[in-house]
This record gives structure tokens, C-alpha cells and sequence, in this order.
């Protein structure tokens, strides 16, 4: 160690300013051993009573809440580690109060008072515990019996549940059922209903009067309870004979809940001991509080004498204080003069000539030389760490090269990436790019030699066929845009001739000129293509379907008027058999309505558990005969497959679909071929295979849209293959089309397995006469519908709209059915049977819609347009016999 230098210095001045700061020790001890005495005074007399009486404060703050813990216990175990608690507390207390009654400094102190509050209050809290316990097991035993209510509850739910399932299936259906077994289905649907309700109103008001925390409370849901059973009990009577036995045993359980044993005498038990455990609870907290109120007597008396100790306490400690301030700031400036003439001054001399020379090597003054080398302290090792670091400023060339090897390593970069990469200078000349450019533009490295132009280099792509856009799919001109780039981030893409799509995103650089990214994106724009196809397939779908209810409308004008027509025309045949013609032709309308909404899949299909092979069968004369001599006909079917689940309707004219347009592609001569396989499991694949000369794959992704034909006009509407598309879709199958020029074309419909089904006969609707309130805000059509409905025997009364209809159904009692459209202008078919039946809530109702989809899906009772004469006359005959049965129920 080098005693001479700066460190040797600053231990000396340290040296003589641990002396003096000794030297003020020395006084301090004497100060401190003051403040000790009178310490020992506060210590040894005021702060242990001080500490005494907090103890006996914090004691009986807990015991003032070890009464709430109790009432809160809701187990044995919780209970007994409060009652526990508080009788260590107790006794914690009563050891304290009379270890202060036998100190001889003790003054004020009532021990004897305090012991007896304390018995007291552990009395009180024995009480509070007995009742707690007494309320606990009434409690338990109420959960008990409320938990065999519940499952009584989902007892009764099991009893009647299937019976109501069973009603909902009859009514709801949208085949009617025999006549007898829908009225029974519909009388029962009411008792059954109202005793689900009821039973779930019971066992509410059951577990309502277990929260009740009053007498009176409990009564009045007692008195709810009996209502309740009264309904109940009434309610069985009308229920189903199968159910009567188990509904009355179930009733008579919810009958003993009122009797002794019952949840209402259970809860009485719980709010008398409930009230016994509030009433002591309130009593050990009068004890406890009292017991808090001696202890802060005896806190406040301590508090004052330790103010008093604690003042003088602080006095002293001030004045000593002060002296030792005084002694160590004296030191401290003296020791500060010593440092600044033998370390400071020196120190800062030295260093300004090392500041000097770091300042000329900064310059590039290679031998620059720092003075002081020579000198064994730390300004010496300064002197020789600046010649050390002199040396080390040579290593700034070799970090030069290295990055200029990373430079190097920056290019191999951009060299090897999957995108193309470009730098035009400000002058727009090309002065850098990658290999991959070079690929993607299809240029050669002599094109780009010399740094050419964009100018030039757009003209090369514009003579190859190359046009630039948006990626909106906006035209661009490349010239244009190549100044916009200079400033502005710019995104376009380049088209070539081969279907070959290019993303170019350009940067502008801070120097001058722009950089560019060029992004390969065919695959992508394909993708994005295919998007864009099957949104345009659903606006034409939604278009589709939102004409229809327009349509179904209009047909079932002209089919109820050719049905009138030919009612009236049966002496004359000429003129009747016109009428049959132009009933034909409304009927293929409508089939043409619902081939289009097949296509925008909102049709109303009628699937049925099809066998392939016996409808190709079928199909096979009628279709031989439709594709003429020149066709030959194969059919390949496989045995044993398993039925498909769609409508056989609409699979017919789909393979009647497919086979014209396949004779159609082969020009009348070729062969078609039609093969049934099994597919993935739950699908069976059904084929049309054709020898034609195929599709071009130009228009191959535009053959499953709408309107789209190569056929000359007249002789095509476009929607064959788009309607097979949309019914295969909604059927819940898919559609594969594979062809390949010059090797014909095959189409697959992949058709969905379903297990077989009963069929559902309708029963024919017997005659009847009634007066029917018909409402349509069509004219023409509510003119036919009235028309049919009085053929069929009944008085008819019109209404153009809800309004209208709400009058005369005040205006005239005598109407029996409400016969309404589902979609109007102001009040809607719905709102109008809702207000309808608060006029007449026994009044039967039938609606009928034109609209596609799931319009009205939910409702039982509902026709679809146009309705046939057949189908409206079984549905008013059974709407009018549910009305006079529950009419005439009501009148016995």
C-alpha cells in the first residue's frame, strides 16, 4: 500500500476526524446515560401498566365479538373452537386484571368489578351457545326435509313431463293426426300444463318459507301454501286416468308439509331459537362493552402519565443533541480544508492534463502523452491507463472491416430470400435487386446491366402483357405511379399473361429513391377468388328467396281460381279442359318457385327415407325416353345400400337435371352413366358420368352458378345444375364436379344415410259448416281463399288487414275460426291471434304464409302457400271440431 499517495492522505484526515468525533462520544455517553436513568423510570413503572392495559383493551375487544362468531358457526366443529376462543380470552382476562391488583405501583384499578364482569359475559356466551346448538338441529333437519321436497319435485316433473312432451309432438306436428287423437292430445294438453305449474309454484313457496325470518312472515306464506294445494288437488282430477295414482300420492306429501313434521313447523322451530341465541348474543355484548369501558378508563389514566415522561424525555435528548451537532459540524469543516489542500487540489490538477490529451487523441493525435506517468499514486495509474488505451483506439480499424463483413453477410441475405428485392436512386435507376427479382419478372442480368430506368423496365413488361392495379382491382399506369413512389408508400400488383399475380410494396428512403418488396400472391388472389364466388352464390340465394313469398302469393291466385273454374265448368268440357291446362301450367309455377329456392337452399323440403336403386329404377324408361336414340343409358347400382334421407321429388328432377345436361354436352350421341356406391360412412354416393367433350376450365368455377348457360337463348335458363347444387346443400350433402376437356364430365351427389321412418297419413276432413273470419292483405288472394272456404259449406267474412279484423270479430259472435295471413302491413298474423284471443281466448286460429324458410316454423297450425283445397278443408274441419268440443265442455 502506497502511504504517500492520495489514499494515504484521506486515511489521515480520517484518522484525525475519528479523534475529535471521540472526543464528542466522550459527551454523548454522558447524555445517553441521562436519557438512560430517566428511561428506566418510564420502563421500569408506566409502560408495563401501559402494555398491561392494552393487553386488557385488546381482550375485551375480542370478547365483544366473540358473540357474532358464534351466532356465524354454522358446524359443531366451528362452534366449539369459538366458544373455545372466547373462554381463553376470559380467562386471559381474569390472569391480567389480577397480576394488576397485586403490583404495588397499581393505583385506580378496580379488579374485582372486572372479574365479575367477566363471568358474566362467559355465562352470557354459554347461553348464546346452547341456542345455537338448538338452532343448528332444527336446521339440519329442515335441509333434510327440504331436499326430499326437491326431489319430490322432479318426481312429479318425471310423472308429467312425458305426458306433456307427448301433446306438444300431436299439436305442433305439421301433419295433422287422426282427428280423436289430436282432440285428446289437445283436452289433455291444459290439466297437464297446469299441474306442472302448480307443482312448481308449491315447492317455490315451500323454500320461500324457509327464509322466512318472522312469525307473521311464515303464516302469510302458509296461508300461499294452502291456496296452492287447494289448486292442486282440484287439477288432479282432471288429469289423465294413467297418471291419477302417482299424482295423488305425490299431492300427499306436499299435504303433510303443514303438519307437524312439515317444513312450516320446522321453520317455527328455528325462528323461536333463532330469536333465543339474538337475545343472548345482545347480552354478552352489554358485558362485553362494559368490560371495554373499564379497560379504556384505566388506558386513559396511563396515557398521561407516559405524555408527562415522554416530554421530559424529549428535552433532554434535544439539548444533547444540539451539543453533539455542534462538536460533529466543526470536525466535519476541518476535515474538508485538510482534503481540499492535500487531495483535491492536486487530484484536479492532474486530471485537467489527462482531459487535455484524450482531447488531442480524439483529434487523431496518435502520439499525444499524458504527464504524471511517473508518479506512484492514482494519478499515475491515470497516466498509464490513458497509454493503454491510446493503443486499444487502433482496434477502431479492425471493427471498421468487420462491418464491412457484415455488410457482406446483409447481402448474402437479401440474395437468399423468397421475395424479390429492389433499390432505384433518386433518378429512378435501378442500382440494386436480388435473384429472386430477377425470377419473378422473368428478366435476364443482362437486361438489367447499366442500371436502366424503371421507364425501360415498365416498358418490357408492358410489351410482354403485364398490367398493373389496385389491389382493389383498380388499372394502373406504371409510369405514373413510379414518381408517386419517390415519396409515398405505395401497394400494386403486377398481372401477367399466365395468370401470375405480383405484390409490390415500395418504401420511399430517406436519401433519395424508394426500395420495394415483390411478393409472389397467385395462390392467394385464387383463394381470395373462390371467396368472392361464394358470397356472389348467396346474394343471388337471398335474392331468390326474397321473391318468393310474392310468387306463392300470385300462384295461389291463379291455382284457387282454376280450381273454381273447373268446379264450374263440369258441363262444358272444352272450356273445363283448358282450365285443367292452365291449372297444370300454375302447378309447374310453383314447382319452379321451389326449384329456385332449392337453389338459395329456403325451400320447404319433405325428405323421406329414399332407396337409390328403386328410384333410378324407376326413373330409367322415362329417362331413356327424354335423352333420345342416340343416348345409350348405363346404370351401375350397387345392392344392399342403405336408404338416403332427402325428398324423392326433388332427387328426381335432379338426376333429371343432370342427364339432359349431359345429353346436352354430348350433342345427342354418347353414354351416360349412372352409379350408386357406398361413400364415407352415413353417405351414399349417386354418379352422372357423361362421354362429352367436358367443360373448359375457363368456365369451370361459373357452371354451379345461377343463370349461367352456354346454350343458345331460348334453349337454357341457367339454373339446372344451380338448383341440383342448392338441394343437394340443404339436404345436407355435398356436390363434386370433376371434368377434363375432350374426357367428359362427371357429377357426384353425396347424399346423407337416415334411419327409416313410419310415414304419416293424413285423415281425410269431413264436411262442416261454420262462419270463418278470413284475413289477407292480398285482394285477389283473400277473394279465392273466401271463395273455397264457401264451397266448402261455410259462411266467410273478409278483412284486408289486422285492424279491420279485430272489429268484426267484436262486431260478430258468431265467427268460429280465424283464418289469417302471417305476413301484413301493421298488425302481422301473430299479433293479431294474440289480440284475437284476448276477445275470444277459446277462438280457433290457422295461418297461412308465402314466405320461405323459417317463417312461422314454430307454429302448429300453419299452411304454406299456395294451400291446397284438400289440405285447407282437413285443417279448418279439425280446428272447428277442437272448438265446439271445448265449447260444449264449458257450457256442461
Amino acid at each position: 500500500m502506497r502511504w504517500r499517495g492520495i489514499q494515504g492522505r484521506l486515511l489521515l484526515i480520517v484518522a484525525l476526524s475519528t479523534l475529535a468525533m471521540g472526543l464528542a462520544g466522550i459527551a454523548a455517553i454522558r447524555a445517553l446515560d441521562e436519557i438512560g436513568t430517566a428511561a428506566e423510570t418510564v420502563t421500569g413503572r408506566d409502560v408495563p401498566a401501559m402494555e398491561a392495559a392494552l393487553r386488557l383493551a385488546r381482550i375485551g375487544e375480542r370478547l365483544q365479538q366473540r358473540g357474532a362468531s358464534l351466532a356465524a358457526a354454522g358446524t359443531e366443529t366451528a362452534l366449539t373452537e369459538a366458544q373455545q376462543a372466547v373462554e381463553a380470552d376470559l380467562a386471559a382476562f381474569t390472569a391480567q386484571a389480577a397480576a394488576l391488583r397485586a403490583d404495588p405501583s397499581e393505583t385506580g384499578w378496580d379488579s374485582a368489578e372486572i372479574l365479575a364482569l367477566s363471568g358474566a359475559l362467559s355465562e352470557r356466551l354459554t347461553d348464546l351457545r346452547r341456542a345455537l346448538e338448538t338452532l343448528r338441529g332444527v336446521a339440519a333437519e329442515r335441509e333434510a326435509e327440504r331436499t326430499r321436497m326437491l326431489a319430490l319435485e322432479d318426481s312429479m316433473r318425471q310423472i308429467i313431463g312425458p305426458s306433456i312432451l307427448a301433446v306438444a309432438a300431436i299439436t305442433t306436428g305439421e301433419t295433422l293426426p287422426e282427428p280423436e287423437i289430436y282432440r285428446t292430445a289437445v283436452r289433455s294438453q291444459a290439466p297437464l300444463l297446469a299441474a306442472e305449474r302448480l307443482t312448481g309454484r308449491a315447492t317455490s313457496e315451500l323454500l320461500l318459507a324457509t327464509t322466512a325470518r318472522k312469525a307473521l312472515d311464515l303464516a302469510q306464506n302458509r296461508a300461499a301454501y294452502l291456496r296452492t294445494l287447494g289448486e292442486l288437488e282440484s287439477t288432479g282430477a282432471a288429469l289423465p286416468a294413467g297418471l291419477q295414482q302417482d299424482f295423488q300420492a305425490a299431492v300427499a306429501r306436499y299435504r303433510a308439509q303443514i303438519g307437524p313434521d312439515g317444513l312450516f313447523a320446522l321453520q317455527s322451530a328455528e325462528i323461536a331459537a333463532r330469536e333465543r341465541a339474538e337475545a343472548a348474543l345482545a347480552a354478552a355484548g352489554a358485558r362485553a362493552a362494559e368490560l371495554k369501558a373499564l379497560v379504556d378508563q384505566r388506558v386513559l389514566a396511563t396515557s398521561r402519565t407516559t405524555a408527562t415522561v415522554t416530554q421530559e424525555l424529549r428535552d433532554t435528548i434535544l439539548a444533547r443533541t444540539t451539543q453533539f451537532a455542534a462538536i460533529a459540524l466543526g470536525v466535519i469543516l476541518v476535515a474538508g480544508g485538510v482534503s481540499y489542500v492535500l487531495v483535491i487540489r492536486p487530484l484536479s490538477t492532474n486530471l485537467a492534463g489527462v482531459t487535455r490529451a484524450m482531447t488531442r487523441l480524439a483529434a487523431g493525435e496518435r502520439d499525444a502523452q499524458v504527464p504524471g506517468a511517473n508518479r506512484r499514486d492514482e494519478i499515475g495509474d491515470l497516466a498509464r491507463a490513458f497509454a493503454v488505451f491510446r493503443e486499444n483506439s487502433a482496434q477502431v480499424e479492425k471493427l471498421d472491416r468487420e462491418l464491412a463483413e457484415r455488410s457482406d453477410l446483409l447481402l448474402a441475405t437479401l440474395e437468399t430470400m423468397k421475395d424479390g428485392f429492389s433499390v432505384f436512386d433518386r433518378e429512378r435507376r435501378l442500382v440494386a435487386f436480388n435473384p429472386q427479382y430477377l425470377r419473378l419478372h422473368d428478366f435476364t442480368e443482362a437486361e438489367l446491366s447499366g442500371e436502366p430506368s424503371i421507364e425501360m423496365l415498365n416498358q418490357k413488361l408492358e410489351a410482354r402483357g403485364v398490367q398493373a392495379f389496385t389491389p382493389d382491382g383498380t388499372p394502373l399506369d406504371l409510369d405514373t405511379l413510379s414518381h408517386e413512389r419517390l415519396t409515398l408508400s405505395e401497394r400494386h400488383e403486377l398481372r401477367f399473361p399466365s395468370g401470375r399475380v405480383l405484390e409490390l410494396r415500395s418504401n420511399p428512403i430517406p436519401q433519395g429513391g424508394f426500395a420495394t418488396i415483390h411478393m409472389d400472391v397467385t395462390e392467394s388472389r385464387a383463394t381470395q377468388s373462390q371467396l368472392l364466388h361464394a358470397q356472389k352464390l348467396e346474394t343471388v340465394g337471398q335474392l331468390t328467396g326474397g321473391i318468393a313469398h310474392d310468387f306463392n302469393n300470385i300462384l295461389a291466385v291463379i291455382i284457387g281460381n282454376f280450381n273454381i273454374l273447373m268446379r264450374e265448368l263440369a258441363e262444358v268440357p272444352p272450356l273445363q279442359a283448358r282450365a285443367e291446362r292452365g291449372l297444370s301450367a300454375a302447378n309447374r309455377g310453383a314447382a319452379l318457385i321451389n326449384r329456385l329456392l332449392t337453389f338459395s337452399r329456403r325451400q320447404r323440403l319433405a325428405p323421406e327415407d329414399v332407396a337409390l336403386e328403386t328410384l333410378v329404377r324407376g326413373m330409367e324408361d322415362l329417362l331413356q325416353s327424354s335423352l333420345g336414340s342416340g343416348v345409350t343409358l348405363i346404370t351401375d347400382l350397387a345392392e344392399d345400400l342403405p336408404a338416403v334421407r332427402v325428398d324423392p321429388g326433388q332427387l328426381e328432377n335432379a338426376l333429371m337435371n343432370l342427364a339432359v345436361n349431359a345429353r346436352d354436352a354430348m350433342e345427342g350421341a354418347g353414354q351416360i352413366t349412372i352409379t350408386t356406391r357406398a361413400a364415407e360412412p352415413g353417405f351414399v354416393d349417386l354418379t352422372v358420368a357423361d362421354t362429352g367433350s367436358g367443360i373448359p376450365p375457363e368456365i369451370a368455377p361459373q357452371v354451379l352458378e345461377p343463370f349461367f348457360t352456354t346454350k343458345p337463348v331460348g334453349k337454357g335458363s341457367g339454373l339446372g345444375l344451380s338448383m341440383v347444387y342448392g338441394f343437394v346443400q340443404q339436404s345436407g350433402g355435398t356436390l363434386t364436379l370433376d371434368s377434363s376437356p375432350g374426357k367428359g364430365t362427371r357429377v357426384t351427389l353425396r347424399l346423407p344415410v337416415s334411419p327409416e321412418r313410419a310415414p304419416v297419413v293424413m285423415a281425410p276432413a269431413e264436411a262442416g259448416e261454420a262462419c270463418i273470419l278470413a284475413v289477407d292483405d292480398d285482394a285477389d288472394l283473400l277473394e279465392i281463399t273466401a271463395d273455397q272456404l264457401r264451397g266448402m259449406g261455410h259462411a266467410v267474412v273478409t278483412a284486408p288487414d289486422g285492424a279491420t279484423a279485430l272489429e268484426l270479430l267484436q262486431e260478430i259472435p258468431e265467427i268460429d275460426l280465424l283464418y289469417t295471413d302471417l305476413a301484413m302491413p301493421g298488425l302481422d298474423g301473430q299479433t293479431l291471434a294474440a289480440r284475437a284471443h284476448d276477445l275470444r281466448p277459446d277462438l280457433p286460429v290457422l295461418f297461412t304464409s308465402g314466405a320461405p324458410g323459417k317463417a312461422g316454423a314454430d307454429l302448429p297450425n300453419l299452411l304454406r302457400k299456395p294451400v291446397p283445397e284438400e289440405v285447407l278443408a282437413a285443417a279448418v274441419q279439425v280446428s272447428l271440431e277442437d272448438y265446439k268440443r271445448r265449447t260444449s265442455a264449458s257450457s256442461t
